[in-house]
């Protein structure tokens, strides 16, 4: 595979080119390994030279100082980091919490009362007032009880739970979103058709006029100079402005969350395969399209200023708009394949952080989708032929916990089908499975196929190894194992079955095509996750904790910041 910079470094000298079998961009970004620590997007500059330096010795000193500092915030964040993995809740919110004691407030107050007592409450406890331990405990747990009373739907929430609040992750949690979503790729709005933006570009500088005629200048020969001059940097600036935001992609793609890179991989890889478009070799064009439009507007606005007289500014004004334009209607196939790739990247499975997912997982074929159907909102497709799934495909199921008012809205993933466990020899589907469990806190549900040997790839030995290797990897997360399909009447598909729970007693039988056991695998699957609920809480709570420390940078919080 090549990477991004040889697929983005050369770009076609012709427009006409409408065909490219460059690698994506994205093939070739690897994955990182380190999952506790967001990598930052940018150094601070050095602001200017110290007081009095004068040679060159004294600024590379100052500037090795600064790297010296930053070099030691990165280690302090480091060991900060491994600390927050042994913090639990009960550290800065003790069992038995009673907010309207905290703030000293009634359980009747209105908003207005529990307002001014949390501002009394911080002004008395803040570190600045009061730097005592006892101070500090109490400013926190002061914002953390204004957060949850000052909402009324959460002071609700936390009224009907009563006193289990604070025992329990589950019971103090929010889908508010802390820990964010994983749709930052969708930050880029769609590219419009290059006969559009030259439409619009068109009214703004006549209909609209959004260029005036300077009128305080007294010389009319300098006045339409300047006028013209102007006219041709907006229409140059106007489409450098949409080019340079999708021209952002690579910079974006790199400081993704590592589960969201993949998916994007993932989706251009299927777009290039089906289509020939590469989308590094899209970008190289926009680019050089870029560089274009720049050079001919500032050549034409600089002619338009030293032009001889009024009338001619304003005809070489006209000229080189209308240059620009045909430029950029001749690149409307370019503009389309960037499109393409754009709608294969916002049709990437979308997750949010803030609420527990359960991934289904398993061999190809073995009735995953089908099961995910009977019990949420997703709709995946199923066939009989191997890998109908081939990307992942998020249902939704709402759960209320018992005795409380709280409602869980969870996530029901439907993943591709693995033939390899850990280590293997994986594609990006393979990849994309593999990184909704490494990346992403979710409970896992294995599922087998007893009758493997229809549209099967793995017979139920394999699908045995496979799950093994599988629970290794990951000894201590929330799992169940479900054997499907066990309406087959085959006697060999009984033997397996029997061979299957004699391995695994626990596990569930349930029939996707008769309904055998799918109450009993929903119940299971609300309570991974009530499970899953503890965890996504921990994670928030791990955030805010960062984020009072100081560490504004911190945009996502993975699973192994917790001990889980």
């Amino acid at each position: 595979q090549r990477s991004s910079h040889s697929a983005m470094g050369s770009a076609p000298s012709a427009p006409e080119m409408t065909c490219f079998s460059a690698l994506p961009l994205t093939t070739g970004l690897m994955v990182s390994e380190s999952l506790g620590v967001t990598p930052s997007s940018s150094s601070r500059p050095w602001k200017g030279r110290p007081h009095g330096a004068s040679s060159g010795l004294t600024v590379s000193i100052a500037c090795l100082a600064a790297a010296c500092q930053r070099g030691q915030r990165r280690k302090v964040a480091m060991h900060a980091t491994k600390q927050q993995k042994r913090v639990r809740l009960s550290e800065d919110l003790p069992k038995g919490v009673d907010f309207y004691e905290i703030l000293g407030v009634d359980k009747l107050a209105t908003q207005d009362e529990i307002r001014s007592a949390y501002k009394r409450v911080i002004r008395e406890s803040h570190p600045d007032v009061n730097p005592s331990a006892d101070a500090a405990d109490r400013f926190i747990q002061a914002q953390e009880a204004f957060r949850w009373l000052s909402d009324p739907q959460q002071r609700e929430v936390y009224d009907g739970v009563g006193g289990k609040f604070g025992e329990d992750a589950l019971y103090d949690y929010s889908d508010e979103p802390i820990l964010g979503s994983l749709s930052e790729i969708r930050a880029i709005e769609e590219l419009t058709p290059a006969s559009f933006m030259v439409n619009e570009c068109r009214k703004d500088v006549t209909v609209r006029a959004e260029v005036k005629i300077q009128h305080h200048i007294t010389n009319i020969r300098q006045r339409f100079r300047v006028y013209c001059a102007e006219r041709l940097k907006y229409v140059r600036n106007f489409f450098n402005r949409r080019l340079k935001q999708v021209l952002s992609y690579p910079k974006l793609i790199r400081r993704l969350h590592p589960f969201e890179r993949l998916s994007v991989e993932l989706a251009l890889t299927h777009h290039w395969n089906k289509t020939g478009v590469a989308f590094g070799k899209i970008l190289a064009c926009l680019k050089q399209l870029r560089i274009q439009i720049h050079e001919i507007g500032t050549h034409r606005a600089n002619q338009a200023m030293v032009a001889e007289r009024g009338r001619l500014a304003t005809f070489i004004a006209d000229e080189g708009i209308e240059e620009i334009f045909d430029l950029v209607t001749n690149w409307e196939p370019v503009f389309q394949q960037f499109i393409g790739c754009q709608q294969a990247i916002f049709k990437s499975p979308c997750i949010d952080l803030d609420k527990p997912t359960v991934v289904f997982v398993g061999a190809p074929n073995v009735g995953k989708s089908s099961l995910v159907r009977s019990i949420s909102t997703g709709r995946p497709e199923v066939n009989s032929y191997p890998y109908t799934t081939r990307q992942l495909t998020i249902g939704h199921l709402w759960h209320f916990i018992a005795g409380t008012p709280l409602l869980i809205h969870g996530q029901i993933v439907d993943s591709p089908g693995l033939k390899f466990g850990p280590g293997g020899n994986h594609n990006l589907m393979d990849k994309l499975t593999m990184g909704s469990m490494d990346h992403l806190p979710t409970g896992v549900v294995f599922v087998f196929d007893p009758y493997p040997y229809t549209h099967g790839l793995l017979d139920v030995d394999e699908q045995v190894k496979l799950r093994n290797s599988l629970r290794a990897r990951f000894p201590r997360r929330p799992w169940l194992d479900v054997i499907s399909k066990i309406d087959v009447e085959e006697e060999e598909a009984k033997d397996n079955i029997s061979k299957l729970m004699d391995l695994f007693p626990d596990a569930l039988q349930v029939s996707a095509f008769d309904g055998t056991g799918l109450d009993d695998l929903n119940m299971e699957v609300r309570g991974l996750l009530e499970e899953m609920t503890k965890v996504v809480r921990q994670l928030q709570r791990t955030k805010i904790r960062q984020l009072r420390m100081g560490d504004e940078e911190v945009e996502w919080v993975s699973k192994e910041a917790l001990a889980l």
